[in-house]
């Protein structure tokens, strides 16, 4: 079953986003391995660009630590040293949700502009 290891996330705030100061992990059951975000790991949370953010919740305290590790799970070199694909971190993100407690509708709002994204970026490669 898909958890957070770590329960206590310690950041601070730096320009235009936050660093960690621990690292966290979460271990995965669709990747079935235990993922380390470490320590010093810059994120923006999500990004949601201001006119989406009457649709698309910005990161907060309830999802979080989902956010992380999607933003994690985005950098291709993560993603080969995992051996998965922006698909794969995405599905993985909206597990992470379902862990923190995000409603199915709230999980959707936030899954479907990340995929979109994904497909339209993907349309220019």
């Amino acid at each position: 079953m898909s958890h957070f290891v770590d329960q206590t996330l310690l950041m601070e705030p730096v320009d235009k986003g936050w660093r960690l100061l621990s690292s966290f992990r979460y271990y995965s059951s669709t990747l079935d391995k235990t993922i380390t975000v470490p320590h010093g790991f810059f994120t923006d949370l999500a990004s949601v660009p201001r006119v989406m953010r009457w649709l698309v919740p910005v990161a907060n305290a309830k999802n979080r630590k989902a956010a992380i590790v999607h933003d994690y799970l985005c950098c291709e070199a993560i993603q080969k040293m995992y051996g998965i694909d922006q698909r794969m971190a995405d599905k993985i993100f909206r597990e992470a949700l379902a862990v923190c407690n995000v409603h199915p509708i709230g999980q959707w709002v936030m899954w479907t502009p990340v995929r979109a994204y994904q497909w339209v970026r993907g349309l220019f490669k």
